[in-house]
């Protein structure tokens, strides 16, 4: 059974901004914190408010910057071990004649598939680590909000802050 779940993002307001490494674009980047009331819900009805949260996302994508992928791998490694087989038993299991262009097509279509899956696979290794990729970023100099143009104040702590949306540099 597929419980379709997540969260509705109530009343987004930009509260903090910093340049960051985004994982999901692979390059150095700003990211902006959206401050929202969140209510979780489960098949799209509201059942649990949860109240106000932070979330960070890149400019570019729209995702979280910090966002982790297993389980994008978990899934691709499950495929290769679903395909792996599969494309032996297609290669295993004789082609009738009724089904003989369909039977050629899965000899064909299942291998590509498994070396495809196995490539994405070695590319994911490959792939910079945040650590590595927060190495790169210079901390943000802005003294002018980006939001609304207004010159940045200091105040305490050493934050950067807009006295005219009230968003802080990080």
């Amino acid at each position: 059974m597929l419980i379709i779940r997540g969260a509705y993002h109530l009343w987004p307001k930009a509260v903090a901004f910093r340049n960051d490494y985004c994982l999901k674009c692979r390059a150095p980047r700003r990211a902006i914190a959206v401050r929202s009331f969140d209510i979780g819900h489960i098949f799209w009805i509201p059942l649990l408010p949860v109240g106000f949260w932070r979330h960070w996302k890149c400019t570019e994508c729209g995702r979280d910057p910090h966002g982790k992928s297993r389980w994008r791998r978990a899934r691709l490694q499950s495929g290769l071990f679903i395909l792996i087989p599969l494309s032996i038993v297609f290669w295993a299991i004789p082609a009738d004649s009724d089904f003989a262009m369909g039977a050629w097509f899965c000899r064909i279509a299942a291998p590509l598939a498994a070396a495809g899956v196995a490539l994405q696979l070695l590319r994911q290794i490959r792939r910079r680590s945040l650590r590595q990729g927060l190495r790169q970023v210079t901390p943000a100099a802005d003294t002018i909000c980006p939001f609304c143009a207004t010159p940045l104040i200091t105040g305490f702590g050493m934050r950067w802050s807009c006295p005219g949306c009230g968003v802080v540099r990080y």
